[in-house]
Order: C-alpha cells, then sequence, then structure tokens
C-alpha cells in the first residue's frame, strides 16, 4: 500500500492503532523513499482516547485511472477481503473530472 500511495501521489499513509482498555490511540505517519528504499516516519506520537476506540486503521490516498484499471482495483479489494475476514474496508472514489 505504501509504494503504491507514494508511487501514484507522493503522499503518505496515516496508521493508528490501539488495543480494548487501552487509553491513548498510537498514531503513525509513514513515508517511504521508493528510488533508496529507505523508510520515513513523519509523525509517531500517542493521542487522547476518549471514546475507548480499539482496532487499527490504515488511510491510504491512491491515484490512478478508473476507467481502465476498475477491474483490477476490485480484484484487489476483493483479494484483501478474503485474506482479511475481521477487516472493514471504506473504498471511497474521488473524480475530478468536474475540475477539467
Amino acid at each position: 500500500h505504501l509504494f503504491w500511495s507514494k508511487m501514484s501521489t507522493g503522499l503518505p499513509i496515516d496508521i493508528k492503532s490501539s488495543m480494548k482498555g487501552q487509553n491513548y490511540i498510537s498514531f503513525c505517519r509513514l513515508d517511504i523513499d521508493i528510488h533508496k528504499n529507505v523508510p520515513h516516519v513523519h509523525v509517531h506520537e500517542k493521542r487522547e482516547n476518549k471514546d475507548h476506540w480499539h482496532g487499527a486503521e490504515i488511510q491510504v490516498i491512491i491515484e490512478g485511472n478508473w476507467t481502465s484499471h476498475r477491474s483490477k482495483i476490485l480484484h484487489y479489494m476483493r483479494q484483501m477481503a478474503v485474506i482479511t475476514p475481521y477487516a472493514e474496508f471504506l473504498f471511497r472514489f474521488l473524480s475530478d473530472a468536474a475540475d477539467k
């Protein structure tokens, strides 16, 4: 995910996690130099967990051509769902067609 995101948008990924009963959420913003294969941690901090949320969340922004790659993207999402049946996926499609 990190390579795909970095190559298509240049943006880092955000990861947050907290175990049941923890009063904090671990938050990381990660990046990678794809030419040198060197990771970079922009942010690594503990955040307040007032809502007692627990789990793991990975937020990735990926750019691509939906028209030509739709079936491959959906196939990939289905594969992820099969190998991680306990996970919940939120897929959001944003079009910039209105901007053109």
